[in-house]
């Protein structure tokens, strides 16, 4: 989107070509098989298990490949996406503001490979969105992390200045202003420091904004 910044982009995690990987390998045992037995009926019936195997095989690798290369995982300074399919295309984009929590989990076989599982809880009528075969999942949590904090400040910065411009237009001369002004940043400082929780945060500096 215009004036949106990515931070992080990547397709799935290459474990996702592990069922094929795994067929690869039966098709090569079957040809050895068939290379080493002595009777040539045996030898030749396997010869065409393999030969089929083959051709199955890399018909369906690129299909998955193509797959592959159309699944996307992207965190940006808004939003966290999702877009995957080549005909028929599926799309989730959590804006940061919406999102509550971020988990990542991975079996001992996936942190060895640095790939596994990132859920992003989120406000609204989806719930939990669940995204596998995410590569190096407590970086990307880590990201997300980031990006929610940015996004808050900057939230707080531009109510700050609807805050500054809307006072302009009134006498900040008067006790209630600068009075204001120091619950805000006394407030901003305790998010700063994790004193409080987000919620707790935008409770209390509508609040503020309200007394205003």
């Amino acid at each position: 989107m215009p004036g949106e910044s990515m931070v992080l982009s990547a397709n799935p995690h290459w474990f996702y070509f592990w069922k094929h990987l795994a067929a690869a390998v039966v098709v090569l045992v079957v040809a050895i098989v068939a290379w080493t037995l002595e009777r040539p009926w045996l030898s030749t019936v396997l010869w065409w298990v393999a030969g089929a195997g083959l051709a199955v095989l890399l018909v369906a690798l690129a299909v998955v490949f193509v797959q592959w290369r159309t699944t996307h995982f992207a965190v940006t300074d808004r939003r966290v996406a999702y877009t995957s399919g080549v005909i028929r295309r599926r799309g989730v984009s959590i804006p940061l503001n919406r999102i509550n929590n971020v988990n990542s989990q991975q079996s001992f076989l996936a942190r060895m490979l640095d790939n596994g599982i990132v859920t992003i809880e989120s406000a609204g009528e989806t719930g939990d969105s669940v995204f596998e075969n995410i590569p190096h999942p407590s970086h990307v949590r880590t990201t997300i992390f980031s990006q929610m904090e940015a996004d808050e400040q900057s939230d707080s910065y531009r109510d700050a200045a609807a805050i500054a411009e809307a006072l302009g237009d009134r006498d900040t001369s008067s006790e209630t202003a600068p009075a204001a002004w120091r619950r805000l940043s006394e407030l901003e400082d305790l998010q700063r420091r994790g004193l409080i929780s987000n919620a707790e945060f935008q409770a209390k500096r509508q609040e503020i904004v309200d007394d205003l």
